[in-house]
């Protein structure tokens, strides 16, 4: 994609659902292009009981950024800090649940493809 393509600063976003569970990995991602994560953001499903409600991102087996949510009700959300990280084609993404084993999030990834990404 060219520095002039108009969509070449479009951000795109992927969203996915957690499950309940203390340190529970979940809301896996992979895109077929080279993409440069930007945030990545939670919004609550089911409130956590506890304070330690939040989530890890995780590029690989790397932990590169965190969101608390703690026992926020159900619609409130948060996002990581700024991440503007260069992934790989096909490199997985997730989030990891902190201690509490009740809350459920809504994840959204928040990325864009890189110039030198292939395209189909």
């Amino acid at each position: 994609m060219a520095y002039d393509d108009p969509d070449y600063l479009v951000r795109r976003e992927v969203d996915r659902i957690t499950i309940a569970g203390a340190t529970t990995e979940g809301a896996k991602f992979r895109s077929f292009q080279a993409m440069r994560l930007k945030k990545v953001h939670a919004a609550v499903i089911t409130a956590g009981t506890a304070t330690t409600h939040g989530y890890n991102v995780f590029h690989g087996t790397t932990s590169v950024g965190a969101i608390a949510l703690s026992t926020s009700a159900a619609g409130v959300s948060a996002s990581s800090a700024l991440l503007n990280l260069e992934i790989a084609a096909m490199a997985q993404l997730s989030v990891k649940s902190l201690a509490d084993a009740t809350g459920v999030g809504h994840i959204v990834y928040e990325y864009e493809v890189t110039n030198d990404a292939v395209q189909s």
